[in-house]
């Protein structure tokens, strides 16, 4: 009981991740706190030796399956990467799959641990059993039949998130694994397995556990240390090998003095505000790329329907292009600004490193306007286009936030707050909005 219990939690939360959207708060999961995974190999490691000491490690290997996919959905989204549309279908649907399937292997287990009558006892009625298929059977000892109707009616429920959450293929995948165990039921048997028989599957068991258990693992760090950047974004955020290509924090240096209040104030206000309006329009339009790129890939790859903005591409651009005429008048701003402040103004500072990183991003919108429009020539391509715009975003608010950090003394000081107070709060909206998101999954 206690492994069916950790393996039920551990099953809805991966169908849970598995159905959400990536600004899941638990996709840490599979993102930052991937490593978790090998924590849950060990585990089952040291229980699966556990049962097979005590000749239960056969019985429970459906509850073994599902910590050695844990490491290998972590790394899910670069097992598609550069594949064909046709090939990240199958590899997608045979890892939901699995991914569907533990939860039910879980119910189904744990109701025949609790039901089935015991070897030497003598079938219990249990009068609520009757409220749920496969439940009575299970009670009165017909484990094959109630196996079989359980499971049937808890995949046949499925059915409804595969339709809101995934689209037709998974809903064929279901039907596929349902034909599945009602062929199972047909073909297994009730009847005891020997002594002999019982070692030897006890032994298989264990060989399952051991070569899982490596290539689990083996596909982990495999995949998670490959060489290359992946989805050729030039992100520095996306590929950490190339730190060069990212905005750099020493760029401008802090000056030691305490803030002040300027002797003009409203110029420099003006120009703070107008840079963090510049940032909201950009990130604006990566966003409606970023989602309706996803949707496009997801309809192509679930044979699902989700509505499209339409000629959303353009639409996009459209917003990146008011974004950049926002930039060029708080540029004019900024240079009329900065020549009130001294040199080693701290709040000078922190306009000149607003006005260089402000640059930086949109220097950098050729660049995704180019790649993603290669990339959205195939449909597979399609996921390269959005985690392209979404990584974007995410880079854009994160080092956002490290410019804040860097100029705390100013963020924070009361004195100018009426100077930075609001594009400080437009920068922290700009920041939350994907801090979250898990990019590329």
């Amino acid at each position: 009981m206690w492994l069916i219990g950790a393996t039920g939690i551990l099953a809805v939360v991966i169908l849970a991740l598995a159905v959400a959207e990536t600004n899941l708060r638990a996709h840490y999961l599979i993102d930052g706190g991937e490593y978790l995974s090998m924590f849950g190999l060990a585990f089952i490691l040291a229980a699966g030796i556990f049962l097979y000491a005590r000749e239960r490690l056969f019985a429970s290997l459906w509850l073994v399956f599902p910590w050695l996919l844990y490491p290998i959905i972590t790394q899910g989204d670069q097992l598609i990467d550069n594949l064909s549309i046709n090939s990240m279908r199958a590899i997608c649907h045979v890892l939901l799959a699995a991914i569907f399937a533990t939860p039910v292997a879980v119910v189904v287990l744990a109701a025949r641990y609790v039901l089935a009558p015991r070897p030497g006892r003598r079938p219990t009625s249990v009068g609520w059993t009757v409220l749920f298929p496969g439940l009575r059977p299970l009670a009165d000892g017909r484990l094959r039949e109630g196996t079989v109707a359980l499971a049937v009616a808890l995949l046949a429920a499925e059915v409804w998130l595969a339709d809101q959450y995934l689209g037709t293929l998974m809903i064929v995948t279901l039907i596929i694994l349902i034909l599945c165990v009602l062929l199972y039921g047909s073909l297994a048997s009730d009847r005891p397995d020997a002594r002999a028989t019982r070692a030897r599957n006890e032994k298989i068991a264990l060989a399952v556990l051991l070569v899982g258990v490596g290539l689990s693992a083996a596909g982990f760090f495999g995949y998670k240390n490959r060489t290359g950047a992946y989805q050729g974004s030039p992100a520095a955020f996306m590929d950490p090998n190339q730190p060069e290509r990212g905005y750099p924090l020493d760029r401008v240096s802090v000056p030691g003095r305490a803030p002040a209040m300027p002797a003009a104030p409203e110029p420099v206000r003006s120009a703070l505000v107008a840079y963090g309006r510049a940032l909201e329009k950009i990130m604006a339009g990566y966003h409606i790329v970023d989602r309706n790129y996803t949707y496009d890939f997801h309809n192509d790859l679930f044979m699902r329907h989700t509505p499209l903005l339409p000629n959303y591409r353009a639409v996009a651009l459209q917003m990146v292009e008011e974004a950049r005429r926002l930039r060029d008048a708080a540029d004019e701003q900024a240079a009329s600004a900065r020549p009130t402040l001294a040199n080693d103004d701290p709040l000078g500072a922190l306009l000149d490193d607003v006005r260089g990183y402000v640059a930086f991003i949109f220097n950098r919108a050729p660049v995704l306007e180019r790649m993603s429009g290669e990339f959205e020539r195939t449909p597979a391509g399609l996921q390269h286009a959005a985690h392209l715009y979404e990584g974007e975003n995410k880079f854009l608010g994160a080092r956002l936030g490290d410019i804040l950090a860097k100029h705390r003394v100013v963020v924070e000081s009361p004195v100018v707050a009426p100077v930075t107070g609001e594009f400080v709060a437009t920068s922290r909206s700009i920041r939350e909005a994907y801090a979250h998101h898990v990019v590329g999954f």
